[in-house]
């Protein structure tokens, strides 16, 4: 008798240590669900949170910020022109060194397409620029938005005059970057 006494102890023994072993089991199971659920909460807060940025705020490349800053400030002169494109592919090319000048034009016309004053693109883009660029490489950005606000074949007769909203985006883009104070056009 105490031998099947012994036996179902034993057995009962090993249905206990089974059963448990299948609740940790499932305990382990529903922790890594746990777990993957809190892993999918914090990837979707980061895609939340890139998705609401502002595209023109997720602009690395300086250089293509400044082609779209160029873009913006040729539109304030009303659509873009064949000759403004030809001038924005020429500088794409021989003074932001693109190797496919087309289309980074393409891109940058693409970034600016919903905006309407090169102001708005400005605030958006001059932050990175500004952290992003040396004292020099600043003062080619300004040349080159004067440039492209006054266009390629102009610029260097200097005699076309800036509209007053290109005007106040080439002064808020000094100021941004430190090279003159603030000033304000009222009209």
């Amino acid at each position: 008798m105490h031998i099947l006494l012994a036996i179902l102890s034993t057995l009962s023994l090993v249905a206990f240590l089974v059963i448990r072993a299948n609740y940790m089991v499932e305990a382990l199971k529903n922790l890594s669900y746990e777990a993957s659920g809190i892993k999918g909460v914090i990837r979707r807060f980061f895609f939340k949170r890139k998705a609401g940025t502002h595209p023109l705020a997720l602009i690395e490349d300086p250089r293509e910020a400044v082609l779209a800053l160029m873009v913006a400030i040729m539109k304030d002169r009303g659509d873009l022109t064949a000759e403004q494109i030809a001038d924005l592919e020429y500088w794409a090319e021989y003074r932001l060194n693109y190797n496919n000048p087309k289309e980074m034009v393409k891109l940058a016309r693409w970034h600016v397409r919903d905006h309407v004053e090169s102001g708005a693109v400005l605030y958006r883009l001059s932050k990175g620029l500004t952290r992003q660029c040396s004292g020099e490489q600043r003062a080619d950005i300004i040349d080159l938005v004067e440039s492209a606000a006054r266009g390629r074949k102009r610029a260097t007769n200097n005699t076309s005059e800036l509209t007053d909203l290109q005007a106040h985006t080439v002064q808020q883009l000094k100021y941004r970057f430190g090279d003159v104070r603030q000033e304000t056009y009222l009209q």
